[in-house]
């Protein structure tokens, strides 16, 4: 029993190691950053603070077609080799991917993407809808409410008995001062909604 769950211990520690592989550097803004991955081409060499182990300098542009293009990691030099970075060249992008100064670095230069372009004009206009309906859904309740108040406006200005229901449900007759303060009521309906 001891043996497998030593033998699960081993396991676990093995899958989690390659998760403990972070990146450490500070921004053009002075927080610190923390990422599985290389910083992008903005962060000077000095910033960074830490690299995971096995990693030397960065050095060179990684382009991918795909993003912003980010720096190639260069292995820690072994034994036996100077650090200078004499070693092996930079890899050549792959057959129909944008060289280092092409699309793909134009794009993250310039900060604009299309699609992202594409979809928040598209949320623009589906929050402007949004709005024109609910105006249009407003002015409508008001136009209603002005409709109703001037009817109300007109029964009472004919001068008769109105009967209305009391607390308990019961129609009754109202008395001079609920009716006062319901034509009163009705001149503030009419007055902010037509």
């Amino acid at each position: 029993m001891k043996l497998i769950k030593l033998l699960l211990l081993t396991v676990a520690i093995g899958i989690g190691a390659p998760a403990m592989a972070q990146w450490q550097w500070i921004d053009k803004d002075g927080r610190k950053v923390f990422s599985d991955r290389p910083p992008g081409l903005d962060v000077p060499e000095k910033n960074i603070v830490k690299r995971p182990k096995g990693y030397g300098s960065l050095k060179g542009v990684q382009s991918s077609g795909t993003g912003p293009a980010l720096r190639e990691v260069a292995p820690a030099p072994q034994e036996g080799e100077s650090g200078d970075g004499a070693a092996a060249p930079a890899p050549a992008p792959a057959a129909g991917s944008a060289p280092a100064g092409g699309a793909a670095a134009a794009k993250a230069a310039t900060g604009k993407d299309k699609e992202l372009e594409a979809k928040k004009a598209a949320d623009a206009k589906a929050k402007a809808d949004a709005e024109a309906a609910e105006k249009t859904k407003q002015a409508a309740a008001k136009a209603d409410n002005c409709k109703r108040a001037q009817q109300a406006k007109a029964m009472y200005d004919t001068g008769k008995a109105v009967r209305a229901p009391n607390e308990k449900g019961e129609m009754v007759f109202q008395s001079a001062e609920q009716r006062d303060a319901e034509i009163k009521r009705t001149d503030e309906v009419i007055f902010n909604n037509c």
